[in-house]
């Protein structure tokens, strides 16, 4: 077969039976050999593309987890670009592109089984199929040789690996954040009970060999669950946080609060987010999904005061330490749901000049976006992970009384489907 484009997802598209079928790992004009078992697969290509690529990792074609390796780096930026544009019917859209495509992920999780022995690696993706993976190609080396020690120490004292068929078994993922130059990474262990055997060897072996090791976390995740983290921690070595800097400013990463995985992209990112938006020391700032606070902490030299939004009560707490670890006093907390605190401002007719929204996947809420339309807020910053979310959402906006003015992209994830962007929509005049 002849492969006949491609989609955003890196799919190859074939016509089949007079439907379209799509295949991953395949580009356009390759003549391939395929498969039918559930699905059409890969088995042999036949004549490459020029814009194939060797492909490095050789979990590749069966792991699920990017999906552009084969794909020269230029190439996927003008997918991307091209499938931006179209979404948003635009033809001006730019994505800023990373130096390094490869090795940027700050923040990794591996799954531990004991599959011919301890093991580490990734679930297919949509199954429960593990994958046995020693080195992921996105990952920063130095957590992949971290991981890599941590899983030799926990074979040398036996500790096994939680079993899903029998939930039996006790370590269950190893999770490992680092931040901008790897001197301080913060180790989680994810557990199925709440004694953990040789704790003090294996924190010692650690440390030994890794002294940038700064803090370890035991998480219990007692549930037969496909969710990674439970809901209780114990710090057993260092303050449970590391810190890193963005913009020159200081934050502290724990380990179950969200922050951006990509150092070099997200600084790229928040300057964009920054440079769009027209401040000044008059401004009351909003900063809705805040997470540990970053982006108000960011825009608060440049506005009067601040309001941080977030419902995780834990980020909070953080955001709060990020503010006094940066010496500023004109942010304000609130621990809730973004749309309910928005609607109470503006059932209080508090004065808002400037939103900034950077809410999960799943994008915001109607009730959110017409309590920002009832508040007349002039500028709305909107950071989006999900390029789907956010159309549905820029028309609920458009409803509300707000005109897009720029939408800018940054690949945060290189090689993988996934595309970050600062949308920056103003009140219709």
């Amino acid at each position: 077969m002849k492969c006949i484009d491609n989609d955003f997802k890196g799919n190859g598209i074939f016509i089949i039976n007079n439907k379209k079928i799509f295949v991953p790992g395949i580009l356009k004009d390759e003549d391939v050999e395929l498969v039918k078992n559930k699905h059409y697969e890969l088995v042999k290509i036949i004549k490459p593309s020029e814009e194939r690529q060797n492909v490095i990792c050789p979990s590749f074609y069966y792991c699920g987890g990017c999906q552009y390796l084969h794909l020269k780096y230029e190439k996927e930026i003008e997918l991307k670009t091209k499938y931006i544009n179209t979404l948003f019917n635009k033809n001006n859209i730019k994505i800023t592109a990373m130096a390094n495509p490869l090795g940027y992920r700050n923040k990794i999780q591996y799954a531990i089984e004991n599959k011919k022995g301890l093991s580490t690696g990734f679930y297919k993706e949509g199954t429960h199929d593990f994958i046995k993976i020693n080195k992921c190609y996105l990952h920063n080396d130095v957590l992949d040789q971290i991981a890599s020690y941590l899983k030799t120490i926990l074979i040398k004292y036996k500790i096994p690996a939680y079993d899903n068929n029998t939930n039996k078994g006790i370590v269950k993922h190893i999770l490992l954040k680092g931040n901008k130059d790897m001197s301080e990474i913060l180790v989680t262990l994810v557990l199925n009970t709440y004694v953990l055997p040789k704790r003090k060897d294996i924190v010692k072996e650690l440390l030994n060999k890794y002294p940038s090791v700064k803090t370890i976390i035991e998480n219990y995740n007692l549930r037969n669950t496909s969710i990674i983290l439970g809901e209780e921690n114990k710090v057993i070595y260092g303050t449970g946080f590391i810190k890193d800097e963005i913009l020159n400013n200081k934050f502290l990463v724990g380990s179950d609060t969200f922050y951006q995985i990509n150092h070099d992209g997200v600084e790229k990112l928040y300057a964009k987010a920054l440079s769009a938006l027209k401040l000044n020391k008059n401004m009351t700032l909003v900063d809705a999904y805040s997470g540990v606070g970053t982006l108000g902490i960011l825009a608060s030299s440049s506005v009067k005061n601040v309001i941080s939004i977030e419902l995780n009560k834990n980020s909070t707490y953080i955001a709060k330490q990020n503010a006094k670890l940066n010496k500023i006093n004109n942010i304000n907390f609130i621990a809730g749901d973004a749309s309910k605190v928005l609607y109470d401002l503006a059932c209080k007719k508090i004065k808002i000049d400037v939103l900034i929204m950077d809410p999960p996947r799943s994008g915001s809420t109607k009730a959110f976006i017409k309590s920002v339309g009832f508040l007349k807020i002039k500028q709305v910053l909107y950071i989006s992970c999900e390029p789907e979310t956010l159309k549905r959402d820029l028309e609920e906006f458009k409803n509300s009384g707000y005109e897009v003015s720029s939408i800018e992209c940054v690949d945060m994830f290189p090689r993988t489907f996934n595309i970050e962007s600062v949308t920056l929509l103003e009140q219709k005049k």
